[in-house]
């Protein structure tokens, strides 16, 4: 017999199955295109033209200084901007969704009349986006590194396991920022407009700041520079960064469901 919690999960599972099978067919169509293209692209001088027709600050701030190698061309087509960026939206939308959007629908009130806390029903139904956010990852990565063998690049596989983890958990940050928002009973819409605009400030700090030396330090405060900032492509898991994101991410999700559980909750 299923216990209340396993039971919320399931169905909070069940509620996500057709964006997430959209949101993973699409990342995944979008990876194998990008690394499919390269054998035409590395064959070809247009990286190179295109890579010295730009200023050394703003390739860099676009993840794009060194697009003609195999691993700068992922690493600028598909990590720097485009999946973290995607993802997160992915993220934001997916909790907002199923924690205040389901709120304000009056879709909760059967889950809570389970007997399990309030603050359970929902931190639940965040670890069923964190579910969804995970399943996704491994699907890109397996198709990343499966399109990357196929095409015989240079580029390591754990290297491209180590900034597709980072990446993901970048996503659960800001799925964090948007439960905490709701937990906090502002709703489904400032949820998604409060985590998409940390996520898009934090990519600006992450790229734009190191152009400036004033505004420099900025950048070490940004999400994306603790996940992305090393180049775990190149280097690895950068396990400092991994932990802030981590710890962070812990923290936001501890004050919503604090908040949530103090509050009460909306009817349709």
């Amino acid at each position: 017999m299923s216990s209340p919690s396993s039971e919320i999960f399931r169905r909070g599972v069940q509620i996500q199955k057709r964006t997430l099978i959209a949101w993973s067919a699409a990342l995944v169509l979008l990876a194998i295109s990008v690394v499919g293209a390269w054998p035409s692209m590395e064959e070809s001088d247009a990286l190179e033209d295109f890579s010295s027709g730009i200023s050394p600050e703003m390739a860099a701030a676009f993840g794009i200084d060194q697009i003609s190698s195999a691993s700068g061309y992922l690493k600028g087509n598909l990590y720097a901007v485009l999946l973290p960026l995607l993802l997160g939206l992915m993220a934001v939308t997916a909790t907002a969704a199923l924690t205040g959007g389901d709120e304000e629908a009056g879709r909760l009130e059967l889950l809570l009349a389970l007997p399990v806390a309030r603050r359970t029903v929902f931190l639940v139904r965040f670890l069923c986006v964190t579910f969804g956010l995970a399943l996704t990852s491994i699907l890109v990565w397996l198709s990343v590194y499966g399109s990357v063998v196929s095409f015989d690049m240079d580029v390591s596989g754990g290297g491209v396991a180590a900034v597709t983890l980072t990446v993901g958990l970048l996503a659960v940050l800001h799925a964090g920022v948007a439960y905490a928002v709701v937990g906090f009973g502002f709703g489904r819409g400032p949820a998604l407009g409060v985590a998409a605009g940390v996520l898009v400030v934090g990519y600006l700090l992450h790229a734009i700041a190191p152009m400036s030396d004033s505004l420099e330090p900025l950048a070490n405060i940004s999400p994306w520079e603790w996940a992305l900032g090393s180049d775990p492509l190149l280097n690895g898991v950068p396990w400092g960064g991994v932990a802030l994101l981590v710890v962070l991410s812990a923290a936001i999700v501890a004050a919503g469901t604090y908040a949530v559980d103090r509050r009460d909750v909306k009817n349709a």
